[in-house]
């Protein structure tokens, strides 16, 4: 393994969710808090604190891991252009590693495996399960085999098929709220659960070369702990230890972030934690600092939501905006000093330069990763 390391880029995205097909319809998703929550038919909601999940519109196929694979296939299509995708490295995040049935003539494999064979991917193909983190470590995985020279590159994010086992297991946890997710308000009950697909394209981008095509952004800085007391909620001790350590690997210091994208869940344990951390990172500055969540409009993508919201930080400094934390209102007073964007829509940030994204998952899985514009 080389012990330097490359400077990695994302120049590629490609995205399927209640938002819709595709990078433009997740832009304006966000935008306008318009998605796709149709009530549950796949199975029995009956007593069930929410009969509603997000799905991508118009998207038809399997269930459970052949769903997550065929919505993986059009994130990572997308992804994908025109790259020679012989030695191309394939990371996946999921909250459901369960084995790919095979097809006739083919073997058994995860998700990622699955994914490269009907993808044309030749290189390494991994798949991740960190519970709700698992997008957003598979991005920090990914960087590092880019970074090292183990892959030339990789199409690295996480996806996840609304499932009755998921579904009606977080419902006998009393995680489900009426409404989905309304994160840092003071009506939040709870989650609501999604479908979909995000992906990165990574690269190694060579800042000094005069011919350099301008990438979308760098990857900066990673950050991952497993740290918390408590199994079914975060520990603000684990989320602050993972932003701190995505600071130390980016070499920035707190006053060089520009925007908190928050994992923001919309569960009174997991905001405060979440909040509780950023403070002890940030002190008084946080309150200057636009903070959003993307889950009161997309919901929670389960082990697809760390990708999608690494996918909003890196299209919040392409287009130079914030989109809204959609939901929030009326905000709770232990957020009433933040600066949760609650527009009508995108605040326009032209010297945005610098993004940090949280994401959480169950047993302390706690990631941060931060970008930055070229």
């Amino acid at each position: 393994m080389s012990t330097t390391r490359a400077t990695v880029a994302v120049t590629g995205l490609g995205v399927c969710g209640p938002g819709g097909v595709g990078v433009p319809a997740l832009w304006e998703a966000l935008a306008t808090g318009k998605a796709h929550h149709p009530p549950l038919t796949d199975f029995d909601t009956a007593g069930a604190t929410l009969g509603a999940a997000g799905h991508v519109p118009g998207h038809t196929g399997g269930d459970g891991v052949w769903r997550a694979l065929d919505l993986a296939e059009t994130a990572v299509r997308e992804a994908l252009d025109n790259v020679d995708r012989e030695h191309v490295a394939l990371v996946l995040g999921t909250t459901d590693p369960g084995v790919v049935p095979p097809r006739p003539g083919h073997f058994t494999g995860d998700l990622a495996g699955a994914c490269a064979e009907r993808t044309g991917l030749g290189g390494e193909a991994l798949t991740i399960a960190n519970a709700s983190a698992s997008g957003a470590a598979a991005i920090a995985v990914a960087r590092d085999l880019v970074a090292l020279g183990e892959a030339p590159a990789a199409v690295v994010g996480g996806a996840d098929a609304v499932t009755d086992m998921a579904f009606l297991g977080l419902n006998s946890l009393r995680t489900l709220g009426p409404e989905g997710c309304r994160p840092f308000s003071t009506e939040r009950r709870g989650i609501g659960v999604s479908e979909g697909a995000a992906v990165l394209r990574l690269e190694p981008y060579d800042e000094t070369a005069p011919d350099a095509a301008t990438p979308l952004a760098v990857l900066a800085g990673c950050g991952l702990t497993n740290a918390t007391g408590h199994l079914a909620a975060p520990g603000a001790d684990g989320i602050e230890l993972a932003v701190r350590l995505a600071l130390a690997d980016s070499g920035l210091a707190p006053e060089d972030i520009d925007f908190v994208n928050t994992h923001g869940p919309g569960t009174r344990r997991g905001d405060t934690a979440e909040i509780e951390a950023l403070r002890a990172v940030f002190g008084t500055r946080l309150s200057s600092i636009p903070v959003n969540s993307v889950k009161g409009v997309l919901w929670h993508l389960q082990g697809g939501a760390g990708a999608v919201e690494a996918m909003a930080c890196v299209l919040s400094l392409t287009h130079g905006a914030v989109t809204p934390t959609w939901g929030a209102e009326p905000v709770d007073p232990i957020c009433a000093d933040l600066d949760l964007v609650l527009e009508d829509g995108p605040r326009q940030l032209p010297g945005l330069r610098t993004a940090l994204s949280v994401s959480c998952g169950l047993g302390g899985m706690n990631t941060a990763l931060i970008f930055r514009r070229p």
